[in-house]
């Protein structure tokens, strides 16, 4: 009797054994393909309010399962953006205190990239507004009054109404000295941009520390399609050499505002990032430094936080 019981037993494990083991394995990840971003920029908590003063950003991007090309990661983003550019004195209506003009912009751009293993090329188109159409003035006089409580900026010099289309193409060529998991990277990046709101050439060197993925699927440069863990920091360094900025001199094609400057030829950037992806998860915390933009202006630093969620 004890014997069948055992055979018999042992028959069901038999059967049953490797259904249990198929329903006790986990069922594979699936690897987000899109992603939605706020970044929120502003000098404010740098004790300061002045120049580049605020910037706000909603992203949207999507890893292409097909694209342009059979070889390479593609992705598509778009994005709308607002920023408010304000004199380093914004209690003042007196113009001979006002060291730049009081610029908003309001933008929706789309922007292709594609990646290979150590190179990265974004190709973006934007158009946008200038002046009080842009509701960038309107927004920011309403948070000082409402939220932040400090003095209102005046606007009273604001670039004027302008439509504004423009070109920007980047191309990131990267080597890794070290692996993981405290990597070492070295990038160039140039960047080119024309339009009737910038034209520049800007050469960016960067360097990355720690724990990161390859170009075509980290958050260094927002790809999306991977959710291995990532931190790490990075150390960043610019100069930018200016054709035209329309928030400094109006419109490329003709400008009737009441006050605008002429930028410097030559603008240095210097920044930091450190950004942590955990799961779907992206964060980022920057810091930068710009050198004047103008001769009658003084450099700047702002900070730069970031959320992303892709899915």
């Amino acid at each position: 009797m004890k014997l069948n019981l055992y055979i018999i037993l042992s028959l069901f494990l038999f059967v049953l054994g490797p259904s249990q083991i198929t329903w006790s394995q986990e069922e594979p990840v699936k690897l987000p393909k899109q992603q939605i971003e706020f970044r929120h920029d502003n000098d404010f908590v740098l004790l300061t309010d002045e120049y580049y003063s605020s910037g706000l950003w909603l992203t949207y991007r999507r890893r292409l399962a097909s694209g342009i090309f059979t070889k390479g990661r593609e992705q598509l983003t778009f994005q709308l953006s607002q920023e408010a550019h304000t004199p380093s004195d914004i209690d003042t209506r007196e113009l001979r205190k006002i060291d730049r003009p009081y610029a908003g912009f309001s933008g929706l751009s789309s922007q292709w990239s594609i990646s290979g293993d150590h190179s990265l090329l974004e190709v973006k188109a934007l158009i946008g507004l200038t002046g009080p159409s842009s509701g960038a003035g309107a927004f920011q006089r309403w948070h000082h009054r409402n939220v932040v409580l400090v003095s209102v900026p005046t606007w009273f010099t604001e670039i004027e109404d302008s439509f504004h289309a423009n070109l920007e193409v980047s191309y990131a060529a990267e080597w890794q000295l070290a692996p993981v998991p405290f990597g070492v990277w070295f990038a160039l990046q140039p960047r080119v941009a024309y339009g009737t709101r910038d034209i520049f050439v800007q050469p960016e060197f960067i360097a990355s520390f720690g724990r990161r993925n390859p170009i075509g699927s980290t958050i260094a440069y927002n790809q999306v399609g991977a959710i291995d863990r990532e931190v790490y920091f990075s150390l960043r360094f610019g100069v930018r050499y200016v054709g035209h900025n329309a928030l400094l001199e109006g419109n490329l094609l003709g400008d009737n505002s009441l006050y605008t400057i002429e930028p410097k030829n030559r603008v240095t950037h210097i920044g930091f990032d450190f950004r942590h992806r955990s799961g779907k998860n992206d964060y980022t915390l920057g810091y930068r430094y710009n050198s004047k933009e103008a001769e009658v202006m003084d450099s700047h630093r702002y900070l730069i936080l970031a959320f992303a969620r892709s899915f």
